[in-house]
């Protein structure tokens, strides 16, 4: 979708590293194919400077520094996209430079508007007094927040008194032809030295309670009591990951069926998916999380927790293999029937899986993306 003149936007993200773990990586995709309508200055808070520009027609990269100096730089910077006619602020998952955007275009008053992206569900857990006041100061002072689907924009509404007109919707977005490339599956195996003949059941989050990162011991416990023809494989860091470890390297039963891998940089996350038989994201919360748009794009059948939009992102069909986040019990008889179903059924999930994921195709949801500028 082409717009005659393109329209000049600064874009804002919090970090970005070739080799990052975390969906950080994804942006660039969207805004080299937003290319052609939107003129864009990429500002990095922290991190390296891409390889590429993603067609932005200017990138400035911060770097590491204390709070004091990174909010003088920024606004430093957003000063000079201003001056040079980038009216528009987009920012992603950070509050500091969504605050400092909305404090200049209402200083410098004219035009000027601060699109705040945000896709969780913050409001299930206690935080600090003074972080629970900023985000809420930060809400107040943006133009429009920006999410991953309405049932989330209700949500964000009425926890944080946004009016509704205010806040706008646009999905994750996935490439599909990414996680079409078929590794070869005994090439993991053999890395990590798990066992001929295990389906896998693989993880990827970041490891904490809020992700669900200890339901997934308990779980593999109790499956084991049904069956001992899987494997666990756990990528990803966080403050549970040494507890993890420590489990699995005492307990002679967990260490022959869980490996913990560590971190993965998302570049490569496709191989872990194409070694995958099933997904499982038994999170306490999420937004609109990517990691299922992968498993889908991937053609893995997926076990997650009805939490955020997962039910709203994965086919009807997938319906039973959506359980409570706290339905341990759940969360293993649905591993059971998935592991126990034959590859032709398991080939036809994987088709649906493909289809719906291929809703949310980069392009699509660069159109999207476009139009909130309109």
């Amino acid at each position: 979708m082409k717009i005659s003149h393109p329209h000049k936007i600064c874009y804002i993200l919090p970090e970005y590293r070739e080799d990052s773990h975390t969906h950080f990586s994804y942006i660039g995709r969207l805004l080299s194919e937003a290319n052609e309508s939107l003129d864009t200055f990429l500002i990095i808070e922290k991190g390296t400077r891409p390889a590429e520009n993603f067609g932005c027609k200017k990138i400035k990269v911060i770097g590491s520094c204390n709070i004091i100096a990174r909010s003088f730089w920024l606004l430093y910077w957003m000063l000079k996209a201003r001056k040079a006619g980038y009216c528009d602020f987009y920012v992603h998952y950070s509050f500091l430079s969504a605050v400092l955007a909305s404090f200049m275009t209402k200083f410098l008053r004219g035009r000027g508007r601060v699109f705040y992206w945000n896709c969780g569900e913050p409001w299930k857990y206690k935080r600090s007094f003074f972080r629970e006041r900023f985000e809420r100061f930060a809400y107040s002072q943006i133009t429009f927040l920006v999410t991953g689907t309405e049932r989330l924009g209700d949500e964000y509404a009425r926890v944080y008194k946004i009016p509704r007109e205010k806040i706008k919707i646009m999905p994750n977005w996935i490439d599909t032809e990414r996680f079409r490339e078929i590794s070869n599956k005994e090439d993991i195996l053999n890395k990590l030295a798990i066992p001929e003949g295990r389906k896998i059941i693989f993880f990827v989050h970041h490891l904490s309670f809020r992700k669900g990162s200890r339901m997934l011991l308990p779980v593999v416990s109790d499956l084991l009591k049904r069956r001992k023809d899987f494997f666990l494989i756990v990528a990803g860091s966080g403050p549970d990951e040494e507890s993890l470890r420590s489990r699995v390297n005492k307990s002679k039963e967990l260490s022959d069926f869980v490996r913990i891998i560590g971190p993965v940089a998302n570049r490569d996350i496709q191989k872990y998916f194409s070694a995958a038989d099933i997904f499982f994201m038994p999170s306490q919360e999420e937004g609109f999380p990517r990691v299922i748009l992968e498993s889908m794009a991937a053609g893995v059948p997926v076990v997650a927790s009805n939490v955020g939009s997962v039910s709203e992102i994965v086919p009807p069909e997938m319906s039973p293999f959506i359980i409570d986040s706290n339905d341990r019990h759940g969360f293993v008889s649905a591993l059971h029937l998935l592991l126990s179903k034959d590859s032709e059924q398991i080939k036809k999930m994987s088709v649906l899986l493909r289809s719906r994921a291929a809703e949310f195709e980069t392009p699509t949801v660069a159109k999207i993306f476009i139009n909130l500028f309109r």
